[in-house]
Parts: structure tokens; sequence; C-alpha cells
């Protein structure tokens, strides 16, 4: 942890700043101490440099054992594709040179894939995830002077409000226990004039969305090691779904990535049918979250569903306390 990031840290009890207490420093690195709170004496470790505000990764243990087994498999880098940047782009209706100066949230890092790209057009980035997947962030990128990681829960994000000028959250909040619920926490975050930008898994597809969902009563519940081992069978239905007459009916059945890397597709089928929780929406409802928390400048993007707004004025301010 660097000491900068106190300027924007708050204890999640109680919302006062923070003092930190360190006990191991390595240049502008924090690698082991504590962050206390005078008003009601919490105290957050810090550990292997990352601000750690849960005590442990809760419901999203299968994203720690997915994120650092494939700790580079989708960061651009390291992997020689584009695949995040252009993910990014699309999502992000804007230059991504505007990013330069701007004080960035990201929510749900996973492996920091998509920060990379924020840090790399000049923003600050705080990068926050519930799961261990921090550690493989912190591998990735934790040492970028712009770069700051912390392991808390969009819930009780440790957080100053009115802060951010961009807050994004890409394919994230549908694995919490209730979606809306954790959106509800980011407009608060927003500068006025900042912006929010989420996607979510859309429930457009109804045959995909009851297939899933028909293996997932019994795959979450699987051992971890167990199901990625059986996930690899991704790796030859890819062939065999390429068959036009076959495709239908084996995705129907039994849907898996078709990524024609290997890698990522065990990793992406993983990802599917792991969750604890995975919940559909569609462009509407999610709409309707941004409008009742005041947001304005509302738009929809790309994939689906992925929508956009903006934080403008008291109505706005009102909208997201």
């Amino acid at each position: 942890m660097k000491l900068s990031l106190l300027q924007w840290l708050r204890c999640p009890g109680c919302g006062q700043t923070l003092v930190c207490e360190v006990l191991r420093q390595e240049g502008d690195e924090i690698r082991e101490g504590k962050l206390n709170c005078a008003r009601c004496q919490n105290s957050y470790p810090i550990q292997n440099s990352i601000p750690r505000f849960v005590p442990g990764d809760s419901y999203v243990d299968n994203f720690s054992f997915e994120w650092n087994l494939h700790r580079t498999t989708q960061v651009d880098s390291q992997s020689g594709r584009t695949d995040s940047e252009d993910r990014f782009r699309q999502s992000m209706p804007f230059p991504l040179e505007d990013l330069k100066g701007k004080l960035v949230l990201d929510v749900g890092c996973g492996t920091g894939r998509f920060a990379a790209i924020a840090l790399k057009y000049g923003a600050t980035v705080i990068s926050v995830d519930l799961s261990f997947a921090v550690d493989a962030a912190f591998k990735n990128m934790g040492e970028h002077p712009r770069m700051h990681i912390v392991q808390a829960d969009v819930f009780r994000l440790p957080l100053k409000r009115d802060a951010f000028d961009l807050i994004y959250s890409l394919g994230v909040l549908h694995h919490t226990p209730n979606c809306r619920e954790a959106f509800e926490q980011l407009p608060k975050h927003l500068k006025v004039g900042g912006s929010v930008v989420v996607t979510v898994y859309t429930n457009q597809n109804k045959f995909y969305v009851m297939s899933t969902n028909f293996w997932r009563r019994i795959t979450p519940k699987l051992p971890k090691r167990l199901l990625y081992a059986l996930c690899h069978v991704a790796i030859p239905l890819y062939y065999v779904n390429r068959i036009p007459i076959l495709r239908y009916i084996g995705l129907g059945i039994f849907p898996i990535n078709m990524d024609p890397d290997w890698h990522w597709r065990v990793l992406d089928t993983f990802d599917c049918y792991s969750p604890t929780y995975q919940s559909y929406h569609s462009y509407p409802e999610v709409f309707g979250w941004f409008e009742a928390q005041g947001l304005t400048k509302i738009r929809i993007v790309e994939p689906a569903v992925t929508v956009m707004g903006e934080r403008s004025g008291i109505e706005a301010r009102h909208g997201s306390v």
C-alpha cells in the first residue's frame, strides 16, 4: 500500500479517516501494517502490501481460486492480445485519453485487466475486490505508482465519498447476493460530474439462462479443483460445437465459452459454473436503477447489459446518498 492511498480511504464502519501504522515498508510500498480508526477503534491489517477490510473471501472463493491460477490469462500485456482494451473501449463512450489525470474506481478488479488499461491512459486507479484476486492483481501491477489495490466488500466500501471521476464494474455485480443493492453503493462515491458504468449479465437469451441454471444447481457445490478439472471438457467440445449442425444442440445442453484459446475457454467456463451467486438482468431494469439513484445522461452501451450514467448537481447528490 502506498501512503498516498490514505487520502481516499475511510473506515467502512463509521466513515472516519484512518491512521496508518507502518510495520514494514520497502520504498513507497507499505508491506505490513495497520489502518486504525480513532472514532470506532476498528483496526484493519495491511498484509502483503494490500489493505484488508474483510477477514476472508466470503462467498467468492471461486474467484480467489481462478484468478490466482489464471493471473495473466486476460491481461493484455501478458497475453499478447488486445481483448481487455477492446472490451474496455466498448463500454467507455469517450476517448480513453480523457482518463489522464482522473481518479478511477475499479469495482471487482480480478487480476486488474481493466485497471491496466486505465493506467495506460494516465488514470490513478483504486481497484477493489472481495476475493484474493487482489493478490494476483498486485503481482501484475501493484508496484505501479498510480495503482492502489484494496480487499473490501462492495456493500461496505472503505472509500471517501464524492471522490471519483469514473467508477466502473464490468461483469461483477451479478455475482453478489443482491445486484441492485451492490450497484446502489457506487454513485455516492462519485464526484459531481463523474460517471459510473456497469455491466451485468443479460437475461435476453432465456434458453442459455435456463441451461446454465440447470447445471448450476450442482456445480457451485463441487470442490473447486474438481469443477475446474471438469471444465476442461470445454477444450474438445469447442471443436464439436464448431460443426454448424451440432453447435446449437451442444451449446444448448451445456453452454461453454467458445474462445479459440483453450486457456480462456476453460477459465470462462469455470467462471460461469462456479460462482455462489449469479443473476441476469435487462436494460430497462438496470436503466431504472440509474434513474432511482438520481443519475443523469443515462445511456446504453455495449456489451449487453452495460449502462452508463452521470452524477450531476443537487438531484444526483440527493439520489446517491
